[in-house]
């Protein structure tokens, strides 16, 4: 076969890939997109109004796992075409450029994974997340069950107070119809049987979507104490179980595809142009 057709083959070659590539990548962008508006918006119910609410947690996970698809589609399209590729400058350029981005990617990757993965840091990270409020028999406080991206929920609610009350975990609805009444708030308290403050006191606080919850403090034994409450926050098990898997999985993937490409660019660096 003539060297000028075996170019000219291997030249269309490389453009087929290239297209192919090019064309899976904007479907894969379009269902990224898509995927977004129904995990988000459908299931997640998105709000702008009363409030912003943008839960994130299941949405990341998608995007993870899509963006690892893409990179192993990555690794096999960049096969190709160091395989067709003319020269042992092309092969030696692709295989060189193609382990830096591995690189960067196995970065952020790592960072991610640690920060999701590793204990210390989430424990870090939830006790950042505490919120401290004073509740008296006048004033009752408020928090979400989510955060607005509903990367955290709360999970337990710790108030201390110097004398003998009782307090009432309602939610937002109930707290409006009833206008905040003592008598009809002990009736439809959340925390049936952890109410009465004597010192400390530790309520578990029910999973829920974006709602509000109020602290409501009853001080008719006890006129004018105030108590201390404290909301206690995690991260969403989605980010810190499927998300960080997947951010692993990305991870171990860089990871081989850069001991791959290694021999290939040591193999063609001595007859590349480029350095």
């Amino acid at each position: 076969m003539p060297i000028s057709r075996k170019v000219l083959e291997d030249s269309i070659r490389l453009d087929r890939i290239r297209s192919i590539k090019k064309a899976l990548y904007i479907v894969q962008a379009i269902m990224l997109v898509a995927l977004a508006f129904f995990v988000i918006i459908v299931m997640g119910g998105a709000q702008l109004q009363p409030t912003f609410y943008m839960p994130l947690d299941s949405f990341t996970a998608v995007m993870v796992l899509i963006l690892l698809v893409i990179c192993l589609e990555s690794f096999f399209f960049r096969i190709m075409e160091i395989r067709f590729a003319r020269s042992s400058s092309s092969r030696h350029l692709m295989a060189k450029n193609s382990i830096k981005t591995a690189l960067v990617l196995l970065v952020i990757g790592s960072v991610a994974t640690v920060m999701l993965l590793i204990p210390a840091v989430q424990n870090a990270i939830e006790d950042a997340s505490v919120t401290t409020m004073a509740v008296s028999g006048n004033e009752d406080a408020t928090f979400w069950s989510r955060d607005t991206l509903a990367l955290r929920h709360a999970i337990e609610l710790r108030a201390t107070a110097p004398n003998p009350v009782e307090v009432y975990l309602v939610t937002d609805e109930v707290f409006v119809e009833r206008g905040g009444d003592l008598s009809e708030m002990f009736f439809l308290r959340l925390n049936k049987d952890d109410y009465f403050l004597d010192g400390e006191l530790t309520v578990e606080i029910p999973r829920a979507d974006h709602i509000m919850f109020h602290v409501i403090l009853n001080d008719l034994e006890s006129e004018g104490t105030i108590a201390t409450v404290e909301v206690i926050r995690e991260m969403s098990e989605t980010f810190t179980g499927v998300t960080a898997l997947l951010a692993l999985a990305f991870v171990v993937s860089n990871g081989a595809w850069i001991a791959y490409l290694v021999p290939i660019e040591r193999k063609f660096s001595s007859g590349s142009i480029y350095r």
